[in-house]
């Protein structure tokens, strides 16, 4: 008998030893594991959007994604879920061309690509009301997508304030008007992050749009990730990108 209470006390210290364990590595937790298949959203004068929810209820930021040309924006969206519904809302608008099978393009054609995420984001708000953040969103786009990105984020700094830009190109802010418009945005533009394939033949591009920002006093961060080409693999979602999604986020 004089044993029991000491086994129960040794017992009571391994499980606050396990609960405290437990706790630590749900706290470190990478998400992990597909997301199902997207929700579809329709978006007046354009074609259905894909989005899936927040891990979290409440307000939550939108991660808007917009794919490259060619790409199928349905399967980005369950690859960029697996990361991004950590953060907020994962939204992935389609392109206006359909270049059949899924595949789709933004035709070069920023004015129309800002005037498909608006609506989207929109409907997205109508759709579930005060649970949409509307401003102080992260705008993600790769390739053509990260052309239509840059263009946006200079026009709509305050919705788009906090940038992650695959393949950036500093070809895609020629002329004095994007010049004029990353000065004027630049304390409205709350972090940029760019990142870009060393493999990839605008790594030196992303550099010198990483400069023009730095120049701004905006904070930025330039990633020339090795052993990448153009495109980041599937199964290298979380691990590239999760990182950068917190320092984005965690922005006030």
């Amino acid at each position: 008998m004089p044993r029991f209470p000491l086994l129960l006390r040794l017992l009571g210290s391994a499980l606050l030893v396990a609960g405290a364990l437990c706790a630590s590595r749900r706290a470190d937790a990478k998400p992990t594991g597909s997301k199902g298949e997207p929700q579809r959203l329709q978006v007046p004068g354009e074609s259905d959007a894909f989005y899936f929810e927040p891990n979290e209820r409440g307000l939550k930021p939108v991660i808007i994604y917009l794919h490259g040309r060619g790409n199928n924006p349905q399967q980005d969206c369950r690859d960029w879920a697996r990361v991004g519904t950590a953060f907020g809302w994962v939204l992935c608008p389609q392109g206006p061309e359909d270049r059949g099978g899924g595949a789709r393009s933004w035709a070069n054609d920023p004015a129309h690509g800002k005037e498909i995420i608006d609506a989207s984001l929109q409907a997205l708000r109508a759709k579930y009301n005060r649970r949409v953040q509307l401003r102080g969103n992260v705008l993600v786009g790769f390739s053509e997508g990260a052309f239509i990105a840059m263009q946006v984020g200079l026009k709509d700094p305050t919705t788009w304030n906090r940038w992650l830009i695959l393949a950036a190109n500093d070809q895609y802010w020629m002329g004095d008007e994007a010049a004029s418009l990353l000065h004027e945005g630049r304390n409205k533009i709350k972090r940029v992050y760019l990142i870009t394939g060393e493999e990839d033949g605008v790594a030196e591009n992303t550099t010198r749009v990483g400069d023009m920002v730095k120049a701004e006093k905006i904070p930025v961060r330039v990633r020339i990730k090795a052993g990448l080409g153009h495109q980041v693999p599937a199964d290298r979602m979380i691990t590239t990108y999760r990182r950068p999604l917190a320092w984005l986020t965690s922005a006030p």
